[in-house]
């Protein structure tokens, strides 16, 4: 059985992580102290018990308050550096050496309201963007982890809107390697922002779609996100090992599969990790990794998911270490920048 200690001295890396889901308890209180915003506590140490509290309560509190906790703080250019910045330090505190991490602009754009805070600062798309990437920029010098942004689309939003998030993606691709389509794919399937996608066509820009995640349409909106929006990969696709044909037109067009097993758990979507079949997916030649998707909000890290799955499914160093690979292979890098990683991983300057 692998240690926690083996799989965390491993070089790892991590391509669906979620920026607003990965920021710690004292940096939201350093930001709030800052911008005088009053929360329900007095301490760092308040606020982090605030937020294992809320990981006791269902999904939607945690959601709801959670998440809308930590958006609120990252309503400007400064804080959204900051954010960007200490994520670095996240990565590197847990032996990550590559990360893609994805945002959705439409929730920093100033307008958000928290505890009778109204934010002064009215942000566009293209500017958090750039914010986000100067944090991540000032990070990898200090903490020598290498980051790239997926900018997302929050499902929720018309397909106008849509539209707007992605030519700001494709006016930033110094910054932005790909987009997302993210939250509630039970009320809102992919074809919803096919537009959106389309732009993205024959651009340098890569998409990877939520699918099979929520609701009783996983398959089906898996197959929308493939055939109708292009996606190179699927984020959590959580039935995949059950679908023989979904099985088959993923191995055949190389789909890369960013699992998260962890927090597929952690929200209830499968009671077992056995239930997303890795080892099958890793067998049958799938490009599979495994990721941590909001490791500060859920309490855990990457880690933590490779260790926990590990045990429960008998993975070997080898498996884990194939995990990574795929990872490698499936990251929307160029050739160079995929070599350059690879030293990384291998312990090379």
């Amino acid at each position: 059985m692998l240690s926690y200690q083996t799989i965390k001295q491993l070089s790892k890396i991590d391509l669906h992580r979620h920026l607003d889901g990965d920021v710690k308890t004292e940096v939201l209180y350093r930001l709030a102290e800052k911008d005088k915003i009053h929360l329900p506590v007095s301490s760092p140490e308040e606020l982090e018990k605030y937020f294992a509290e809320l990981r006791t309560e269902n999904f939607v509190d945690l959601l709801q308050k959670g998440f809308g906790l930590v958006t609120s703080l990252m309503q400007s250019e400064e804080n959204l550096y900051t954010v960007a910045y200490e994520e670095g330090r996240n990565l590197a505190e847990d032996g990550i050496v590559y990360a893609e991490l994805r945002f959705a602009p439409q929730y920093h754009t100033g307008d958000s309201l928290y505890y009778g805070h109204q934010s002064k600062n009215k942000l566009s798309y293209q500017q958090i963007i750039k914010a986000v990437a100067e944090g991540c920029k000032a990070a990898e010098k200090d903490f020598s982890v290498s980051t790239k942004l997926i900018v997302c689309i929050g499902r929720e939003v018309d397909a106008e809107k849509g539209r707007e998030i992605v030519h700001a993606a494709l006016a930033c691709l110094d910054e932005v390697v790909a987009i997302d389509l993210a939250c509630d794919e039970a009320t809102y399937p992919p074809e919803r922002h096919l537009r959106a996608f389309q732009e993205t066509f024959d651009t340098p820009l890569g998409r990877t779609v939520h699918a099979g995640e929520f609701g009783t349409q996983r398959e089906r909106n898996m197959w929308k996100a493939l055939k109708r929006l292009r996606a190179d990969r699927l984020g959590h696709a959580i039935p995949l090992a059950e679908n023989k044909e979904l099985l088959a037109y993923v191995k055949e067009n190389k789909i890369g599969i960013e699992s998260c097993p962890k927090s597929n758990k952690y929200i209830g979507l499968i009671s077992k990790y056995t239930q997303l079949g890795i080892p099958q997916l890793l067998a049958e030649g799938i490009l599979v990794s495994v990721n941590s998707d909001d490791p500060a909000m859920f309490g855990y890290t990457l880690t933590d998911t490779l260790c926990e799955l590990a045990g429960e499914e008998k993975l070997t160093l080898a498996d884990v270490m194939k995990l990574q690979q795929n990872a490698l292979e499936m990251a929307f890098l160029d050739e160079e920048e995929r070599k350059k990683i690879e030293k990384k991983m291998m312990g090379e300057k």
